[in-house]
């Protein structure tokens, strides 16, 4: 068997770093998972752009003068060139993988050697990103050194709990809302500087609606991943709709739609959006001028009520009244984080919200004044 080359040897060593990664991320007693996560597919991905990069013969190493060639040496070896370097060599500016990579290289500088106690909250709510990582390195390495690289047989779906059950799906909520302020800021801010063609990009943040199927058919594999781009026109809006109004419970007796699963009133919206933006978010003004100006529902009394973008709002027949989807949320969350984007999500000039007063001054007040 020929010995293997330089670029197979580094190659291995990143999906070392990836399998280690992907073990760290689905152990559920380890702490600081998510952390461990990060840092060790940041290796795995700057072991496989060096493994193409010395594949194809190039240069990825630091240059301290062209003329004459000089490099920049650490402790005796050529220094190579970082991750954040390789990203934009490899991706142009609007390249959805490349908005995914530089998130997590600006989430690590975030959260390393701090936020210790955020890592499972944080987790859950990057979950997507994750996955579309890991994912994007599967299709890095398998375009340059071909398929017979890939590590699809190695990595198989974990098995969880948390979002199939009631009580699943509400203490990963619960769990959301116990970010730091500086994270939740963070994410929202860095969402709301990509383009919706990006953040919408599952290559960027990749999303999963599950369908629990009936039937017992061993000659099928039990779980078959189905890509929305190679589903029709009417499947992919049938796909929407399944995912905005909660997904399908599939019985061997009965199909069931569960409707209005994690649906939010306009005060629910409107309390999520102004706590994670640094402007006031009432439901009788912004929120009201947004859906007017997105056409997200019908007016009062239209005879089409349920006329609505499914991906943001449902009528909810039974107390007929409008119900917001967590898309929805999300959608105005990352657009108002900053005026510009407030004043395309809603049409309004942003509010900004009063300092909190300091417990001096609250003391102050609550006394009536000083004793003299």
């Amino acid at each position: 068997m020929a010995r293997p080359q330089r670029w197979e040897l580094l190659l291995r060593a990143s999906q070392q770093e990836a399998l280690l990664a992907v073990s760290l991320f689905n152990d559920p007693g380890r702490e600081r998972a998510l952390e461990g996560f990060i840092i060790h597919m940041h290796i795995a991905w700057t072991y496989a752009f060096q493994a193409k990069w010395l594949r194809a013969g190039r240069d990825y190493h630091v240059l301290l003068s062209e003329q004459p060639r000089r490099y920049k040496y650490i402790n005796g070896e050529r220094m190579s060139q970082s991750v954040e370097w390789f990203v934009k060599q490899e991706f142009a500016d609007s390249a959805a993988v490349r908005a995914n990579l530089e998130f997590f290289i600006e989430l690590r500088n975030k959260i390393e050697h701090r936020h210790t106690g955020s890592d499972e909250a944080l987790r859950t709510v990057v979950n997507g990103e994750c996955h579309a990582m890991l994912l994007n390195y599967e299709a890095f390495i398998t375009e340059f050194a071909g398929a017979k690289h890939s590590l699809a047989h190695r990595l198989h779906f974990p098995v969880f709990i948390g979002g199939f059950t009631d009580q699943g799906k509400a203490d990963l909520l619960k769990l959301t809302k116990t970010l730091p302020a500086d994270l939740r800021r963070f994410l929202a801010e860095y969402d709301a500087g990509l383009g919706d063609e990006v953040s919408r990009d599952p290559r960027y943040c990749m999303r999963l609606t599950v369908l629990l199927e009936s039937g017992n058919r061993k000659g099928d594999l039990s779980l078959q991943f189905v890509n929305q781009r190679d589903l029709t026109p009417e499947q992919q809006r049938a796909a929407e709709e399944i995912a905005a109004n909660g997904g399908l419970v599939i019985t061997k007796t009965r199909t069931q739609v569960v409707t209005n699963a994690d649906k939010f009133k306009p005060g629910q919206v409107a309390e999520r959006v102004e706590s994670a933006i640094p402007f006031r978010f009432k439901p009788s003004h912004e929120m009201a001028h947004f859906w007017r100006k997105h056409n997200v529902r019908p007016p009062k009394k239209d005879p089409n009520p349920k006329n609505t973008r499914a991906e943001w709002c449902v009528y909810d027949t039974a107390h007929s009244d409008y119900l917001y989807t967590e898309a929805c949320v999300n959608w105005l969350i990352k657009k108002c984080a900053n005026e510009s984007g407030f004043r395309e999500a809603t049409g309004l000039e942003p509010r900004r919200k009063p300092a909190p007063r300091s417990t001096a001054s609250a003391q102050f007040d609550d006394d009536g004044g000083t004793s003299g």
